[in-house]
Formats: structure tokens, sequence, C-alpha cells
């Protein structure tokens, strides 16, 4: 299993470097940035993306695996382009395949990741609501956004429907998946770094916006985890390209900044995130290098 991750590693970033180059991110123009501000955004951009691998860690920990967190940085960084596959299922189980020495593990924590990545999206969905109100005021989109909210909340704790995802999805994929509704005190443990690291990304999201334009009111700082949540929920997008710069630039334009420049922050935001992807990317290769790593703990410790 190992072997096959890691080819779709590679994979992961061969696509990455494509849509870098498809969609001209890397030819940019007559752009300024204010160094001080820049860094202080960089700064909040990579301890959320810390924040990520701590809440990754604690999800495990919350579903009875000793997981170290230095292997949930690991595991977390070394898969972290594996979004620009098309398609989430990488995501959610290229750093469970770290800790996994078979399919019936890897299946195991897969749930575990897929989980969190739930938690990770109800998040994402109410920090979108006060931007989607106040900013756009389309109170009709906030009440569809609000009741998507409700949705998932059942989705999340209904044993009910659990079953019938698993029937459903084993009907479908003819194998035994077994899924079940998430603890309460699980979503209550992860939610706390899931929140620190929006809050984090959007601290840093502001920064950015102040590093080249003056007089950006915070409250735009809340239009990031909207693009970014609908960047997340179009499945066959690789990471969202396109329409999370759609939707910032949209929340961007109603927030007063006129067209080119919200484009513009739109489009050097993919590269501002990109950055923090590539260092956390960096400190996790670092760390398995150093030996640090200890997956067989939790392989272990699940048996």
């Amino acid at each position: 299993m190992q072997k096959i991750f890691r080819i779709l590693l590679y994979l992961s970033i061969l696509f990455f470097i494509w849509y870098l180059y498809r969609t001209d991110y890397l030819v940019f123009e007559d752009i300024s940035f204010d160094p001080g501000l820049l860094a202080a955004s960089i700064f909040f951009l990579f301890a959320g993306f810390l924040g990520i691998c701590v809440s990754w860690g604690l999800a495990l920990r919350a579903s009875g695996n000793q997981a170290q967190y230095t292997d949930a940085i690991i595991s977390q960084g070394i898969y972290v382009f594996a979004k620009y596959i098309p398609g989430k299922l990488w995501v959610v189980m290229g750093r469970a395949s770290w800790f996994s020495p078979d399919r019936a593990r890897l299946k195991t924590l897969s749930l575990v990741s897929l989980q969190e990545q739930l938690v990770f999206l109800w998040w994402g969905l109410a920090l979108s609501l006060p931007p989607t109100f106040m900013i756009l005021q389309k109170p009709w989109l906030g009440l569809i956004i609000a009741a998507g909210i409700a949705m998932l909340t059942l989705l999340l704790f209904s044993g009910w429907l659990y079953r019938c995802f698993s029937v459903i999805l084993n009907r479908l994929l003819k194998k035994d998946w077994e899924f079940k509704p998430m603890k309460r005190s699980f979503f209550l443990k992860v939610s706390v770094p899931v929140l620190l690291f929006w809050l984090l990304w959007s601290a840093g999201f502001w920064f950015l916006m102040i590093s080249m334009f003056d007089n950006v009111p915070p409250l735009l700082a809340f239009v990031f985890p909207a693009g970014m949540t609908y960047g997340f929920l179009v499945i066959f997008m690789p990471a969202g390209i396109g329409v999370r710069e759609g939707v910032l630039a949209a929340f961007l334009i109603a927030g007063g900044f006129a067209p080119a420049n919200a484009v513009t922050i739109s489009i050097v935001s993919r590269l501002w995130f990109v950055a923090g992807e590539i260092l956390l990317f960096l400190l996790a290769w670092a760390l398995k290098l150093a030996g640090n790593g200890r997956p067989a703990a939790i392989a272990r410790a699940g048996e």
C-alpha cells in the first residue's frame, strides 16, 4: 500500500505543476507587497497548516489510536499535494496510508480521516455565513448554506442515515463498507484545532490583502473559508482550482474591491497557499528523513 500511495504522491505533484502551468499562476506583473505584512501572512498560514496536523493527530487519538504528532505532520505533509489529483479520495486515504500496514487498517483509518475532513467542512461552512449575509448580502444563499450545515450535522450524528449510506455504498461498490456515526466527543475535540486553523488562515489571508492594498475591512478575512469550502465541495476539480478563485473574487468585489484587484488577490492567494503547502511538505520530508516517524506504533495500537 505504501508503494501505491508513493506513486500517487508523485502523480499528484505532476498534476499540481501542470495546473500551475495551465492557469498561468506563475506569471504576475506589477504587484508589490509590504515585506513585514507578507511575512506575517505566511506565519499565520503555516501556523494554520500545523493546526491541521494537530487536528489530524487529535482525530486519531480520539478514535483510540496512539499516534504521535510527528507522524501526524509527516502523514499530512507528504500527501499534501494529493488534493491536486481530481476527486477527494486521495486526500482522505493518502495520510491514512502512512499508518496502514494492510488494507483492513487503511479502511479503518480512512474513516477517521473522512470524519475529520467533515468537521473541517462543517466549520468552513459555518464561518462562510457571516460574509455571505453581511458582504454578499444574499440572504437566500445564506439560508441555503445554513440548511446545508443542518443536513451535514444530521448526517454526522444520525445512526440511521449512516446505516442507509452504508447499504447504498455496499450495493453500488459490492464491498463490505461499514460507516459509523460520529461521536460527539470526537466532534468537540477535533473542532478546537479545526476552528483554530480556520481562524489562523483567515488572519493570514487578511494580512496578505493588506500587504497589497490599504484599508481592507477585517470582515473580508472570512471570505477565505467561503472560497476554500466551496472549492472543497467541487470534488472533480483538483483542490478547487478556479472555483476558489472565482468565489473569492465575487466576495471581494461585493466588499468594495475593483474587479481587477479582486482577481489579483484571489490568484495571489492561491500561490500564497501553495507556499504553505510546500513548507509543510518540506517539513514532513525533513522529519521523515531524520527518522522521526513511527507509524508502526499506531498499527500495533489498533490490533
